[in-house]
């Protein structure tokens, strides 16, 4: 036979130790939450990985498209978290994520002048998705783009 010895396993916990726990627990979180706004830095957005696997395809002559046929025309998939924008000269396609990197607010695409702006406190940004005045203080991620002329589609893809 085996000779070896099984650790104890608490039976319970008592509510109180139970409430201590989670009360510390909640405690850290918030202060740590308080901590990271104090600092004035951006929060990363969790549900926004590295590699977010976007991939998809823009019909120009469906509704959802048509504004693309216009210089300096946007559309904005929000399924996809993409701004989709065409220079004024009808020459290039841009595509960035949707939301300013400040507070998460909606991008609009300004064809005048070839950025994308935050309507709530003003950061713009180049088509490469470089900030160009903030208080955004983070670059947009940038996705490739790719004309299909015949079908007058755009497919928009990492």
């Amino acid at each position: 036979m085996n000779d070896t010895t099984i650790p104890k396993i608490p039976q319970s916990m008592n509510r109180k130790d139970f409430m201590k726990h989670v009360g510390m627990s909640v405690g850290g979180i918030l202060l740590l939450n308080c901590l990271q706004a104090c600092t004035g830095s951006e929060i990363p957005d969790p549900m926004q990985p590295g590699n977010t696997g976007v991939d998809f395809t823009l019909d120009l002559n469906a509704a959802a498209g048509n504004a693309l046929n216009n210089g300096g025309g946007f559309v904005v998939s929000v399924a996809n978290k993409v701004i989709v924008a065409r220079s004024q000269d009808k020459s290039t396609f841009f595509a960035v994520q949707s939301n300013c990197t400040h507070e998460n607010f909606q991008l609009t695409f300004q064809g005048n002048n070839n950025q994308f702006n935050c309507g709530l406190h003003g950061s713009n940004f180049q088509t490469s998705g470089a900030v160009a005045n903030g208080p955004a203080t983070s670059a947009l991620k940038r996705y490739n783009t790719s004309f299909d002329a015949s079908a007058n589609t755009i497919r928009i893809f990492e």
